[in-house]
């Protein structure tokens, strides 16, 4: 019993400890038949390094992850995700954004991070998902990431070559986490907000 209350204790500690670790921002959310619209910006993932990555003429990608969680809890109710690939086009002088099947042709840097990294009126999830949470608080965890490997392309880069496993499941998930992050990441939060009933 002892060391259920224990676990019970530092799992509840651990959970505060996630949430008041990430900074909160300006975060505007707005419902609309029972679901969230969010707008926020996530700019200041490009940095000077970054810009000049999105600068080269080769294909980058930014995206972005928006979940939503209940107050007290690290589950995520729901989530939403979009990405951009930008390429510069050296000839025509522009960038060239790709969101799902739909490109555009963008003139200037500042235009690609608004598109990619400012968002405005984001659904995130569906009514069902929250109609138990109404009357409750939750709060919005955002991710953007500056090329992040895919889990299909981790899991091939750090495949054995031949049968057995040469190296140890704790060496393999170190190698992982240090293989298969972004580029760059930045992490933030929303304040709590009350789910309408």
């Amino acid at each position: 019993m002892r060391y259920w209350l224990a676990a019970l204790i530092l799992l509840t500690a651990a959970v505060a400890y996630a949430q008041s670790g990430l900074p909160s921002r300006d975060f505007g959310v707005t419902w609309t038949r029972g679901t969230p619209k969010v707008s926020f910006s996530a700019k200041d993932l490009a940095d000077d390094r970054v810009r000049q990555e999105l600068s080269s003429g080769l294909r980058k990608r930014l995206v972005v992850t928006v979940g939503s969680h209940l107050k007290g809890s690290n589950w995520r109710m729901t989530v939403r995700q979009f990405g951009c690939d930008v390429t510069r086009d050296l000839w025509e002088d522009g960038y060239l954004v790709r969101i799902g099947s739909r490109s555009e042709r963008l003139k200037t840097l500042e235009q690609v991070l608004d598109r990619c990294l400012v968002v405005d009126g984001l659904f995130v999830g569906d009514p069902k998902s929250y109609d138990l949470q109404k009357g409750k608080d939750i709060y919005f965890v955002v991710k953007a990431e500056f090329n992040p490997i895919s889990k299909k392309q981790c899991s091939e880069l750090i495949r054995p070559t031949s049968g057995g496993d040469p190296v140890g499941p704790v060496t393999i998930n170190i190698v992982r986490r240090r293989i298969c992050q972004a580029e760059r990441t930045i992490d933030f939060r929303s304040e709590y907000l009350e789910v309408p009933e």
